[in-house]
């Protein structure tokens, strides 16, 4: 909060102060479920309207002893034969794109701020050298020396960028590279399997 109220999120202060994205945002989590009676419900639910009266379960532990509920290991899983990728993978996929053209950005402009900082450092001590070149020769004439801090009002140095959207920018692909590694795993098998059957052995 000090740093942020100070808006002042340099390199120099953010080395010193030794500030993350992780000091920034606080991970809460959040465990979403459902209640046993919406459980039983959709677990109960018919294809077609039924003519009789249906045995609900008494108790969670009935439900759970269903055979319904446990199916067996060789059950087919028709899902798996799906060629879509999942739109949440590819989702996080452009948006961990738009994050690394983000960082590029932000890394060049930090890049011409270096430069143009550089350029001006360039001039001032050249301004210096000659400033006190003056001054000696100044000195053995028993003339006022020239003021030395005058390059102050001469020169501007370029303003620093803020860091602080680079290190937002930061977490947010490590958070869309967390999501990916946690989805891309079926996905890559898929594909995987895709190419090794539609392209031939000596292409691949």
């Amino acid at each position: 909060m000090t740093a942020f109220k100070e808006n002042k999120f340099t390199a120099e202060n953010l080395q010193k102060s030794n500030l993350r994205h992780s000091d920034i945002f606080v991970e809460l989590p959040v465990t979403i479920h459902n209640s046993h009676l919406l459980t039983s419900y959709l677990h109960q639910i018919p294809t077609t309207a039924p003519k009789q009266e249906l045995d609900l379960p008494p108790s969670l532990a009935a439900l759970l002893a269903s055979p319904l509920s446990n199916p067996p290991m060789n059950t087919p899983n028709f899902d798996n034969l799906s060629l879509n990728i999942d739109p949440f993978l590819e989702k996080n996929c452009d948006l961990l794109l738009e994050s690394i053209e983000t960082h590029h950005t932000e890394n060049n402009n930090f890049q011409y701020y270096q430069r143009a900082l550089a350029r001006e450092q360039t001039k001032i001590a050249a301004w210096q050298a000659k400033r006190k070149a003056e001054n000696v020769s100044r000195a053995q004439l028993k003339q006022p020396l020239l003021a030395e801090d005058e390059w102050q009002r001469l020169f501007k140095l370029p303003q620093e960028p803020s860091r602080l959207e680079s290190m937002l920018n930061t977490c947010q692909a490590e958070q869309y590279s967390r999501q990916i590694d946690g989805f891309v795993a079926a996905t890559t098998g898929k594909m995987f399997g895709i190419k090794g059957n539609l392209v031939p052995d000596n292409q691949s």
